[in-house]
């Protein structure tokens, strides 16, 4: 349970981090104008938590020494949690950042 919950909020946290913090916008445009896939990517929540949470959930599985190929499965699976977490989370925040931005 303990690791579902790193999970959720490292997905979170990561996730917002790519997608609104001030210190990753201009990484954020700049990538934008190289690359418009990638650029509109880092400023998705929904598409970049699913890549956040596929990434973090390999990093749980192989800290404890449990990933295989057999994983791909869970991987995938909770790149969907993730990214369903994610939107969810920055529609709750939106309305106060733009309040407060």
């Amino acid at each position: 349970m303990l690791d579902f919950i790193i999970f959720l909020l490292s997905t979170i946290g990561a996730t917002l981090i790519i997608t609104q913090s001030y210190i990753l916008k201009p990484l954020r445009k700049k990538i934008l104008k190289i690359n418009n896939f990638f650029g509109k990517l880092l400023h998705c929540s929904q598409c970049c938590g699913f890549w956040v949470a596929m990434i973090i959930e390999t990093l749980l599985l192989i800290y404890h020494n449990q990933f295989d190929l057999n994983s791909l499965i869970i991987i995938i699976l909770y790149g969907f949690i993730g990214s369903f977490i994610s939107y969810l989370t920055y529609l709750l925040i939106r309305p106060l950042m733009d309040k407060y931005d």
